[in-house]
C-alpha cells in the first residue's frame, strides 16, 4: 500500500512538472533569451531586476508636431503630462497586479518608466513568469543586468589629491575653453538647472552646496528651502511623497541605485562630475564652467536607472543633464540601444540638452562599435559635414583633449558609430533595431556610408581638477571629465539666451568649437574643441527682440503684419515664413534695428 501510494504522487509531480514545462514554453515569447537563462537559474524566493515594456508607444514625433508652437518650458510641462496619462491608462492592469505582488512581498521595487510605457521592478521568477502569461498588453520584458561601477565610469587615469593655491584660480580645463570671458559679461549660469547623473556624488562640499537644488515640492515646513547645515532639513522629513512625482522625501535628487533619498556615496566620480559643472570655489579652487547654476544629482548603477533619473530630472524640470556612466558594446548582456535612442528622442521632445561620455576606448575596441552609449545617438543638430542625415535625438557625445595640450587623448573613442540592423552582421546581438533607428549604417565597400560621425565636440578631461569626496580637490581625467564641461557650457549659453532650443544649443556648440584635426566634423575631435566664449557670443546674437504688439490685416487678398518692439538686440532682421501643411518655408524680410530699446 505504501508503495502504491509512492507511485501515485510520483506520477502526480511528474504531470506538474511537464505542465511547467509547457507553460514555460508557452510564456517565453516574451521573455527576453538572456532573460530566461538567468531565471533557470534564480532560487523561487530571490527578486531579478528586470522591466517591463509595453507594446504601445507613444508617437514621439507627432508629439513633437503638436508642441511645437509652446516654448521649451511649457513643452517639458505638457510631454511629461501626456507621457504620463498615456502610461498610465496603458498600465493600470500590469501595475495593480505588481502592486498586489510587492505587498506580498514577491516584488521588492516598482518604478514606472512612463517615458517608455515600460516598467522597472525587481521580482521572483514566479511573477515575471505570470506577467509574461496574462498581460497581452506585454511585449517583452528583459534583464535589467547589475553592472560594476568600473566599467560605466569613463575616467583614464587615478585621481590624485590637488591642493588649492593661495589665489582662487580656475582649473586648466576652464581656462582652455575660455569660461573666465563668459563670467566677465556677467553669466554664470544662473537660472539653469543641470542634471547631474553619475554614481553619487558628496553634495555637501563647500564648492557644490550652495548650487544644490532643492526640491521645493517637498518643502513640508515651508521655509523656501530642503537643506539646512550641510543636512536634509528636519522640518521636511515626514516620510511622504509630498509632490506626488512618485519618489518620498526627494529633497535634493535621487539615489536609483539604492532606491532611497540620498544620492551621497563614498564614490567620488560623481563628486567630480559635479563639480565641473557647477563647483564654485569656495575651498580656493575654481571647478565649475557654471558656478551659479543648480543641479540635481541622480545615482546610477544598470541601464534602466539611466532611463529612469532621465525622466526623472525631466519631470523635475532641468534644462540640461550630463552623465559620464556609458554602456558598452562588449558588455554581457550588450546595452540595449533601441531604448537608448528612444530615450533621447524622449529628451529631445520635452526640449532637454543631454551631454554624454563615449567611453575610454579608443585603444581597444574596433570601430564602429567605439562609441558607447547614448554618447553614440544622434545629436539635436546635424552637422553639414554628416552627409549621410537620419534621425535626431537629444544627445551630445563628447571627446576628451588634454587640458594642458590641447590634443585628443588616445584613449578617447574614434568614431563613428553605426546605427542599423546589428542581426545581420553580428546574430547574437540581443535586441531587434526598428527600421526607423537604421538610419546611419557603416558600409566600407564602395560607394559605402558613413555612418554617424562621432563624437561631437571635444573637451578637456584629462589634466583637470575637480572637487572630490570630503571638502578637497582631485585631478580627472577621460571623457568622464570632459562631458560636465560641455553641460556646464550649455548652462552658461542658456543663462544668456534661456529661449534657445536643444537644437540651437547644439548648433551653437558645434559651429564656435575650435578646428581641431582634420577639417570640419570628424570622427577624432568631433566639431572641435569647445569655446564658451565663442558659444556664448553666438547665442547672445539670437536673443530675438521683444515684442509690444503684433496684428495681422487682411483685404481678402492679402494679409499685412504689423509689429512693434520695446528691444532688439544684435537683431539683423525678421525673417517672415509661412506654412500651409506644417512645413514653414520663407516669404518674405523685414531689417530690423541692431541693437536698440527704442520702439
Amino acid at each position: 500500500m505504501m508503495h502504491k501510494k509512492f507511485t501515485v504522487l510520483f506520477l502526480a509531480s511528474l504531470f506538474i512538472l511537464l505542465n511547467l514545462n509547457l507553460y514555460a514554453q508557452e510564456v517565453t515569447s516574451k521573455i527576453h533569451p538572456f532573460l530566461q537563462v538567468v531565471l533557470l537559474g534564480t532560487p523561487a524566493d530571490e527578486t531579478v531586476d528586470v522591466y517591463a515594456t509595453l507594446d504601445e508607444q507613444y508617437p514621439l514625433d507627432e508629439l513633437r508636431e503638436a508642441t511645437a508652437y509652446l516654448s521649451r518650458k511649457e513643452k517639458q510641462k505638457e510631454v511629461v503630462r501626456v507621457l504620463k496619462e498615456f502610461a498610465a491608462e496603458q498600465q493600470q492592469a500590469v501595475l495593480s497586479f505588481l502592486q498586489s505582488a510587492k505587498q506580498q512581498n514577491l516584488v521588492s521595487k516598482l518604478d514606472i518608466l512612463w517615458a517608455a510605457n515600460t516598467v522597472v521592478f525587481s521580482a521572483v521568477p514566479q511573477i515575471i513568469y505570470g506577467l509574461a502569461e496574462d498581460f497581452d498588453e506585454i511585449a517583452e520584458i528583459r534583464y535589467d543586468a547589475p553592472i560594476d561601477e568600473s566599467e560605466v565610469i569613463d575616467p583614464t587615469e587615478e585621481s590624485q589629491e590637488v591642493l588649492p593655491g593661495d589665489v582662487l584660480a580656475p582649473q586648466p580645463g576652464l581656462v582652455l575653453i575660455n569660461a573666465p570671458a563668459v563670467w566677465a559679461e556677467g553669466f554664470y549660469g544662473q537660472g539653469v538647472l543641470a542634471g547631474n547623473h553619475d554614481s553619487g556624488c558628496d553634495w555637501d562640499h563647500p564648492d557644490l552646496i550652495n548650487n544644490i537644488w532643492n526640491n521645493l515640492g517637498e518643502d513640508f515646513d515651508g521655509d523656501g528651502h530642503t537643506i539646512e547645515g550641510g543636512v536634509f532639513d528636519p522640518g521636511d522629513i515626514n516620510g511622504v511623497d509630498d509632490d506626488g512625482n512618485g519618489y518620498i522625501d526627494d529633497f535634493i535628487g535621487w539615489d536609483f541605485a539604492g532606491n532611497d533619498n540620498d544620492p551621497n556615496t563614498s564614490a567620488t566620480h560623481g563628486t567630480a562630475t559635479a563639480g565641473i559643472i557647477c563647483g564654485d570655489g569656495t575651498n580656493g579652487t575654481q571647478t565649475g564652467v557654471a558656478p551659479q547654476a543648480k543641479v540635481i544629482n541622480c545615482r546610477l548603477s544598470g541601464e534602466a536607472t539611466s532611463w529612469l533619473a532621465s525622466q526623472y530630472s525631466v519631470d523635475m524640470g532641468v534644462d540640461v543633464f550630463t552623465s559620464s556612466h556609458s554602456y558598452k558594446w562588449y558588455f554581457n548582456p550588450q546595452p540595449n540601444y533601441p531604448m537608448h535612442r528612444q530615450m533621447g528622442d524622449f529628451e529631445l521632445t520635452a526640449g532637454v540638452v543631454h551631454t554624454n561620455s563615449t567611453s575610454n576606448d579608443g585603444n581597444s575596441v574596433g570601430i564602429p562599435f567605439n562609441i558607447s552609449a547614448p554618447g553614440n545617438t544622434p545629436p539635436s543638430w546635424i552637422h553639414p559635414d554628416q552627409t549621410l542625415v537620419g534621425g535626431v535625438s537629444s544627445v551630445i557625445g563628447v571627446g576628451n583633449v588634454h587640458a594642458a595640450t590641447d590634443v585628443i587623448v588616445s584613449s578617447s573613442p574614434w568614431g563613428p558609430w553605426t546605427w542599423e540592423d546589428y542581426q545581420i552582421n553580428h546574430p547574437s546581438y540581443p535586441y531587434p533595431v526598428p527600421i526607423q533607428y537604421q538610419d546611419y549604417p557603416y558600409e566600407t565597400v564602395p560607394p559605402g556610408s558613413i555612418a554617424l560621425i562621432k563624437p561631437d565636440v571635444s573637451a578637456p578631461g584629462n589634466g583637470t581638477t575637480s572637487t572630490t569626496n570630503g571638502g578637497g580637490y582631485s585631478s580627472f581625467s577621460g571623457t568622464s571629465g570632459a562631458t560636465p564641461h560641455v553641460c556646464g557650457l550649455v548652462a552658461l549659453i542658456l543663462s544668456t539666451n534661456p529661449d534657445l532650443t536643444p537644437e540651437q544649443v547644439s548648433m551653437i556648440i558645434q559651429t564656435t568649437s575650435v578646428e581641431k584635426g582634420a577639417a570640419g566634423k570628424d570622427n577624432r575631435y568631433g566639431a572641435g574643441r569647445i569655446d564658451a566664449y565663442e558659444a556664448y557670443l553666438l547665442a547672445l546674437a539670437m536673443i530675438p527682440g521683444e515684442l509690444t504688439s503684433f496684428n495681422a490685416i487682411t483685404d481678402g487678398e492679402a494679409v499685412t503684419l504689423n509689429w512693434q518692439t520695446a528691444t532688439e538686440t544684435n537683431n539683423q532682421g525678421f525673417e517672415i515664413q509661412r506654412s500651409n501643411d506644417g512645413k514653414f518655408e520663407k516669404i518674405g524680410f523685414v531689417a530690423g534695428h541692431g541693437t536698440t530699446t527704442e520702439i
